[in-house]
């Protein structure tokens, strides 16, 4: 194996263990907006050069229709996707692309660790805890909507 491929597994195997711990959840109450979608608390990860993060947030959505996600992008990594965290079975977890980047109208939808969020990969900086990560996303109803996440651990 080359050593991209093995820095690849390494980086993966890091992101699924941490991002299978399940993060105490906070209750809060959001406010939907009256039409289109706001993001909410948005965070990242740390992570190193070339290496991986994770970004989580509460997507927001006030319209009566459901949006899509039609792309990501950050000036942070060279590859942004949104990911799922998902049950392989004997008691391991997966991690894959989801192939459902919809969110429902008048509803909220967390990301976080554990679940749905946005994978950095191929980070071309480091990012260490107090810095921010900016995160562009494009909904084909509410078009692109910029983000601002600080960098921290996990509580």
């Amino acid at each position: 194996m080359n050593k991209y491929i093995i820095a690849t597994l390494f980086a993966g195997l890091f992101i699924i263990t941490s991002c299978s711990s399940e993060e105490t959840a906070s209750e809060h109450e959001f406010i939907l907006p009256d039409e289109g979608i706001e993001i909410a608390e948005a965070w990242a990860r740390p992570g190193r050069e070339n290496g991986v993060s994770a970004v989580y947030m509460h997507v927001l959505n006030g319209s009566a229709d459901t949006d899509t996600l039609v792309s990501l992008s950050s000036p942070s990594a060279g590859l942004v996707e949104l990911h799922e965290t998902f049950d392989r079975g004997e008691g391991m977890m997966g991690m894959r692309e989801s192939e459902e980047p919809y969110f429902p109208g008048k509803s909220v939808v967390t990301m976080r660790p554990g679940g749905l969020h946005v994978m950095l990969m191929q980070l071309n900086e480091v990012l260490t805890e107090g810095a921010e990560v900016e995160l562009n996303l494009v909904f084909s109803h509410a078009g692109e909507i910029t983000v601002t996440a600080p960098v921290r651990s996990q509580d």
